[in-house]
């Protein structure tokens, strides 16, 4: 089973001091910060990192690092510099943190009003959960 949480912060928000604060609040759970706009529905970041989960159990990631998995999938590529370039956090920028692990995860204080919402999936979004699924055979 997979959880995860996705909260976005405007410019000027630490990109490290949000994923020291998720670590702490979650030890042992993957965080990952992405472009502001990647994705609007904590859902999407949910079946994203549950694909990543998997991945990492059956040993057949992406990346070596769970975190660049999740970012390779999120971007739709097997490429990094491809998956930085389309989805990684720029500094200075906003940005979306993605907090995910196999237990239900803690919210830091003064994170609730940053939560993205959840809600039903898109055809776009259904489109880059398969997008993403099919990267490990792309790969392969």
């Amino acid at each position: 089973m997979a959880f995860a949480r996705a909260y976005r912060f405007a410019r000027g928000a630490s990109s490290e001091d949000v994923k020291r604060e998720l670590a702490s609040a979650n030890p042992g759970s993957l965080v990952q910060v992405v472009r502001a706009g990647s994705l609007d529905n904590e859902l999407l970041a949910e079946m994203l990192a549950a694909q990543t989960l998997r991945a990492e159990e059956a040993d057949y990631m992406l990346a070596k690092k769970a975190e660049i998995d999740l970012l390779l999938r999120l971007a739709g590529t097997t490429q990094i510099s491809e998956a930085i370039a389309k989805q990684g956090a720029v500094k200075g920028e906003g940005f979306v943190a993605i907090n995910a692990g196999r237990k239900e995860l803690s919210v830091p204080d003064g994170f609730r009003g940053a939560e993205l919402p959840r809600k039903s999936f898109t055809h776009l979004e259904f489109s880059r959960i398969e997008r993403a699924a099919l990267l490990n055979a792309q790969r392969g």
